[in-house]
């Protein structure tokens, strides 16, 4: 695990050799889409080779300049992405997961926690988690209580946390046995309540009870409003995401962040019993490392504010997909806010639709693929800044594909 200090950049060789490798295929390829433009099986072959030498250039020049195996100490490019994930996250440890969130939950739970609270056979799950905190709890063999989360049944999604849930179960068992909170923020459906996060961390730091943050939707952390948006100190003392939801890093790339010292070693130690992988992609760490610099240094900035900025216009715009569909806001679920990018669309004033035909038909037939989608509601993701151009587009689909729904219902 890597402590917070300025990076160093890469540095890049050998252009000449780079433009030979890739311009006699690059070459053909163009010969042939020119006067064969029907031959497409060869232009495939052609366009295979010229991915295949660049996947090959960049694997074996990279590896050669500094890309060394992962380890807890030196300057391996793994530890440059992790200096900047401290950085933008705004944490003392960082360090990189190549099982995403879902590793990095498997191993705090089975390798880390079990020597951190040896004393305490206990810890309370969101009952909000993904499936890689039940996987831990069991290999980890922990007692586990299911933290329950109330229900807007209308809108079909949960609240969010609450202090007083939270202090009702551990109070319940004795906050002696406790080893760890995990906690799910925001929800699948974007929806948090950062006070009710604050109340909950201060508590369970009085009664030595670690908190766990399964932040995987909470890649984007670092755009919220100061005001709205507490550091990660305050809200717990493991936080864990998945910047690869959001483009951040290339897929299967999380992260781990802590200010506990003691975290942090126990983490590396893990590492260093297997957990860490000894087959890491160096081109996945250069692209990773790449981004993380241009975000860190705010080039991303104009990306971000387009990808929002196409969400509001969707959620201002959906009354004229239905006049009846509505977005569910955080005062609907008793929240404080949500992720900007998360626009959840109820249809629960159109009597008789089901929201997943819906999804199905906007899938099948005019390639629009939702996020989840239940009786009543439908969630979509507007996380690219491509989405600003499609607006029209995207609810002309909306609004074909409802009409679709609706017809196919009535002829039943």
């Amino acid at each position: 695990m890597t402590r917070a200090i300025e990076p160093d950049r890469i540095r890049r060789r050998n252009i000449l050799s780079f433009i030979g490798l890739i311009l006699r295929p690059l070459m053909r390829l163009f010969t042939l889409s020119v006067f064969s433009p029907k031959n497409t099986e060869q232009a495939s072959r052609q366009f295979s080779e010229i991915y295949s030498r660049l996947w090959d250039f960049a694997d074996h020049s990279i590896s050669h300049q500094g890309f060394d195996l992962p380890c807890s100490l030196g300057e391996s490019p793994v530890n440059r992405v992790n200096r900047l994930l401290a950085k933008l996250y705004g944490g003392t440890f960082a360090s990189l997961s190549l099982g995403g969130s879902s590793g990095a939950l498997l191993t705090l739970l089975t390798a880390v926690m079990p020597k951190l609270s040896s004393d305490r056979d206990l810890i309370l799950f969101d009952d909000a988690c993904h499936q890689s905190t039940i996987g831990g709890l069991i290999f980890g063999r922990w007692k586990a209580i299911r933290l329950p989360r109330g229900k807007q049944v209308k809108h079909q999604t949960v609240f969010p946390v609450t202090f007083e849930s939270v202090k009702d179960v551990i109070e319940r068992h004795g906050s002696d046995r406790f080893a760890a909170i995990i906690l799910v923020l925001p929800s699948y459906d974007g929806f948090r309540s950062p006070s009710e996060d604050m109340r909950i961390y201060d508590y369970a730091k009085s009664r030595g009870i670690f908190v766990i943050v399964d932040g995987a939707w909470d890649a984007l952390r670092f755009r919220r409003p100061i005001s709205n948006t507490p550091p990660l100190s305050s809200i717990c003392d493991v936080w864990i995401t998945s910047p690869h939801k959001r483009g951040l890093t290339p897929s299967s790339l999380g992260c781990i962040l802590t200010d506990n010292q003691k975290i942090a070693r126990l983490w590396d130690e893990a590492l260093d019993l297997g957990f860490r992988s000894s087959s890491v992609s160096f081109v996945n760490i250069m692209i990773a490392e790449h981004r993380l610099e241009q975000i860190v240094s705010g080039e991303w900035d104009m990306v971000f504010d387009q990808a929002e900025r196409a969400a509001i216009s969707i959620s201002n715009r959906i009354h004229e997909v239905h006049t009846d569909l509505n977005i569910v806001w955080p005062a609907d679920v008793q929240a404080e806010m949500n992720d900007p990018a998360h626009i959840l669309i109820s249809t629960y004033e159109i009597e008789g639709l089901n929201a997943r035909r819906w999804a199905a038909i906007l899938s099948d037939e005019f390639g629009l693929d939702v996020e989840k989608a239940t009786s009543s509601t439908l969630l979509l993701l507007c996380g690219s800044p491509a989405h600003l151009a499609q607006i029209d587009e995207i609810i002309f689909c909306l609004r074909e594909a409802l009409k679709m729904t609706l017809a196919q219902n009535q002829g039943q």
